[in-house]
């Protein structure tokens, strides 16, 4: 029986590589020093604008050493540990020795969650030697005991989502366009699933700053959000192709949806959409432009009823299944926002979805038609990130334009033309929508075909 309090044999090795490091030693040692010559510099420019009787009787001098400790322990937890531990990672993928782990029982989930577990424990231990520093802020007077405990916290989280961003697109595999689109997707997935929690514990009605132990809340349920979704979503890319690797991580993304819904439903449902729809606006990019099909492990573990088969379909790895997963979700959480809304702004809503989602849609769709060969995959995924960096550009200079002439004319891709005539639009870009969701069923119809288990 294995013990519940052992540690991931992956987070102990790579806790001693760390350890191992000189930089990270060096780092460690040095950073406490400069801690203290950091702080004592702000105490005394502190002390030298201020009278003596404003010192004994003023707000105190904890505002200066404060936010030098803070921005010291944040450069340290948010970039230095996370991205060494990033780039070792990269690194090691290169090697020939970097598979020998998969040799034994060690399950892609427990791998990265050692390296993310080896990477919490190294930035708790920096945080940890900044905490007397922030203790002697609060001393000096000015600072709230809240905000001791609190903004070291805060910094902790997030390095630790950097840096399981950064894990992500080390894991994946590609030219260099395919990682920059990962990463921009990433970070927007990254803030949608620590701002849903935000959303759903209803902060930001707050008509003053919330309590403490709220905000403590808020950041504790968005980092346990963000590893979870980061763990699975890098289990998948390390799965081999035969597994069913995507299965884990499309169960997390559901499980997180349905348990944000009803808390988004008291407080901010309206953000709530919208942030889910950026996720699983992400999701469908990322299936639509998949070269995978449904591996045969997955066909073979099908269930054998048609009615659980259905249910089953749609949390399958593939591309197919992907596009349905990730439509699914869209479509509750745009009929959820477009519910209340005005017809011109749902107009403006799938206009937008519409206009983003197609490309991709249709060009991974023809590519997986001819079954095409990996490198074909890749050149299209730069087309597609050229595609969509000129949407963005033309969409900005065309807003732009518009906002400074007061025209809002209905150039191609102008956001700001689409929120002025959304149901003109919405007649060129429903069109789309129209044509995305037919491929998507016929996809979808000629994947569950193949999904049945071999007789």
């Amino acid at each position: 029986m294995k013990n519940p309090f052992s540690l991931n044999p992956v987070a102990l090795r790579e806790l001693r590589q760390l350890v191992r490091s000189k930089i990270i030693t060096v780092g460690l040692a040095l950073f406490p020093g400069l801690l203290f010559v950091f702080t004592m510099l702000a105490v005394s420019n502190a002390m030298s604008d201020k009278p003596p009787e404003e010192l004994a009787f003023g707000d105190g001098l904890g505002s200066g050493p404060f936010t030098t400790a803070s921005v010291l322990t944040g450069i340290v937890a948010m970039l230095g540990i996370p991205f060494f531990a990033a780039i070792k990672t990269i690194l090691e993928t290169k090697r020939e020795s970097s598979g020998l782990e998969f040799t034994t029982a060690l399950t892609p989930a427990n791998i990265v969650g050692g390296r993310i577990a080896a990477t919490a424990i190294l930035s708790g231990a920096a945080v940890a030697m900044a905490m007397p520093f922030f203790i002697f802020a609060y001393l000096l007077r000015g600072i709230r005991l809240q905000d001791v405990f609190l903004v070291p916290f805060c910094l902790f989280a997030s390095g630790l989502t950097i840096f399981s961003v950064s894990l992500a697109i080390a894991c994946r595999k590609g030219p260099v366009a395919l990682r920059i689109i990962a990463t921009v997707l990433l970070f927007f997935l990254a803030l949608m699933m620590g701002n849903i929690p935000f959303i759903a514990f209803g902060i930001s009605r707050h008509a003053e700053p919330p309590p403490a132990l709220e905000v403590a809340a808020w950041f504790a349920v968005s980092l346990a959000a963000v590893i979870l979704f980061f763990r699975a979503y890098c289990a998948s890319l390390l799965a081999p192709p035969h597994v069913d690797g995507e299965r884990p991580f499309r169960r997390v993304v559901f499980a997180l949806f349905l348990l944000s819904a009803p808390l988004a439903y008291f407080y901010d449902l309206e953000a709530w959409s919208m942030g889910w729809t950026f996720v699983s606006g992400a999701l469908m990019l990322q299936s639509a432009m998949s070269p995978r099909g449904i591996p045969r492990a997955a066909s073979g573990a099908a269930p054998r009823g048609i009615f659980r088969r259905l249910i089953s379909y749609p949390f399958t790895t593939g591309a197919a299944p992907g596009l349905l997963f990730s439509s699914a979700i869209l479509a509750v959480a745009a009929a959820l926002f477009c519910k209340d809304a005005s017809l011109d702004v749902a107009c403006t809503f799938l206009a937008s979805i519409a206009e983003v989602t197609f490309p991709p849609i249709l060009v991974g769709a023809m590519l997986r038609r001819v079954k095409a060969s990996p490198k074909a995959y890749r050149n299209a995924t730069c087309i597609m990130v050229a595609l969509l960096i000129l949407v963005t550009l033309v969409s900005i200079m065309a807003a732009t334009d518009a906002i400074g002439n007061h025209t809002g004319d209905m150039l191609p891709c102008n956001f700001r033309g689409i929120a002025s005539y959304p149901q003109a639009h919405f007649g060129t870009y429903g069109i789309l929508l129209a044509l995305s969701l037919v491929i998507i069923a016929v996809s979808s119809v000629l994947s569950f075909r193949k999904y049945k288990r071999p007789q």
